[in-house]
């Protein structure tokens, strides 16, 4: 009688240890939905939990199962934090999923009502900042087209040579003309 007792409280334990592992899965949850992020993310964090887990119910078996891991531990946590998920977290989840969103709605329009007239003003000094060099730019941009037209456009001129095939061949059309003497 005494050792059943002794089991019953026990598979207790562990039923109570479920839950409080499922607790702390919601910091997790809670970053979930704060930061989404990829899968491989989440697999990593489920993994470090999982092994969290792991670590803490065998410490409990050792303590309370005088050394002695047997399967019921495993069932009963993993019936406290069915229970835990199915029932407060629940609720838990819903309040808090509702507050992130509230959060998220108040810093949203916080931000447009604070943050769009700094963003207008910084506009306007870079747009003004910006003009000289644009002016800098169009006129380099015409003289270089200017100065693109007065090239020849013969194909024996060697700087304006398109179909160049080695460092000292011509070309006319689609032959080789000759070779060009190097200047010793």
């Amino acid at each position: 009688m005494n050792e059943e007792t002794s089991l019953m409280w026990q598979i207790a334990c562990f039923c109570v240890c479920g839950a409080l592992l499922g607790v702390l899965y919601e910091p997790l949850r809670i970053l979930r939905l704060i930061i989404p992020h990829h899968s491989f993310i989440t697999g990593v964090e489920d993994t470090v939990y999982l092994s969290l887990c792991g670590v803490v119910l065998f410490g409990l078996s050792m303590e309370t199962g005088n050394g002695n891991f047997r399967l019921s531990y495993l069932l009963a946590a993993f019936v406290g934090g069915v229970v835990y998920f199915l029932t407060v977290g629940r609720l838990i989840k819903i309040i808090y999923s509702a507050v992130i969103k509230i959060v998220f709605k108040a810093v949203k329009l916080i931000g447009r009502k604070l943050v769009r007239p700094v963003i207008r003003c910084f506009v306007s000094i870079a747009h003004k900042l910006i003009l000289p060099f644009v002016k800098l730019y169009e006129n380099i941009d015409a003289k270089m087209k200017k100065h693109k037209a007065d090239l020849k456009t013969s194909p024996e001129m060697l700087y304006n040579n398109i179909n160049n095939h080695g460092r000292n061949e011509m070309s006319v059309g689609n032959r080789i003309e000759g070779k060009i003497g190097k200047i010793q």
